[in-house]
């Protein structure tokens, strides 16, 4: 087994066992609403993982830790915690953080899909800019019909500022996710990967 291969593997199965302690943590506070949150979240990269290595997908590891990093701090941080309710900023900061950890996982794995071949840096930059924009605005219409389903009372989430604010922060992370792989020596290893 290589080292990257343990290196995916430790990830994967540390966020799982995180987010079931995450989700006994809730369980004690009675939270079903974040519960599932962290239940998707831990099906979701372990589905993923599964695919990935039953077609011979690559996947950064660093992306890969960032993407751990944005489900367990949505889990933990903003569940279990409380930051949710507590903070003004952690939602906008983990939507800044999110959206650029999302925006570089889509782009590998849509590289490695539809891509196949590099393409220039300006169109690797704004492909990633939209993809991260998309990707936020998606999260938004999702957020809007659980809200309107659910009723939840999150101080600092209840308007149209909200929402402004949000996919203000989720631009920011989709161009700072632009401009690092686009132009710097991570992307430059990240093509040489995608495209060899």
């Amino acid at each position: 087994m290589g080292e990257h291969t343990r290196v995916r593997l430790v990830l994967t199965g540390g966020c799982i066992l995180a987010q079931i302690l995450v989700m006994l943590g809730l369980a004690g506070q009675e939270n079903r609403e974040f519960m599932r949150g962290a239940a998707w979240g831990a099906i979701l990269l372990f589905a993923y993982t599964l695919w990935e290595i039953r077609c011979r997908l690559y996947m950064s590891n660093y992306v890969r830790a960032l993407i751990v990093i944005t489900i367990v701090a949505d889990s933990y941080a903003g569940g279990y915690l409380g930051y949710y309710m507590t903070s003004q900023i952690f939602d906008k900061a983990l939507h800044l953080f999110g959206t650029y950890s999302f925006a570089m996982f889509f782009y590998i794995l849509l590289a490695q899909l539809v891509i196949r071949q590099p393409v220039n840096r300006l169109f690797t930059c704004l492909f990633i800019i939209c993809l991260g924009i998309s990707l936020g605005v998606v999260y938004e219409l999702l957020e809007f019909a659980v809200d309107t389903i659910n009723q939840p009372l999150i101080p600092g989430q209840a308007s149209l500022v909200d929402t402004d604010l949000d996919l203000l922060a989720d631009t920011v992370g989709a161009v700072i996710a632009a401009i690092q792989l686009a132009y710097t020596r991570l992307g430059r290893y990240l093509a040489g990967k995608l495209f060899a």
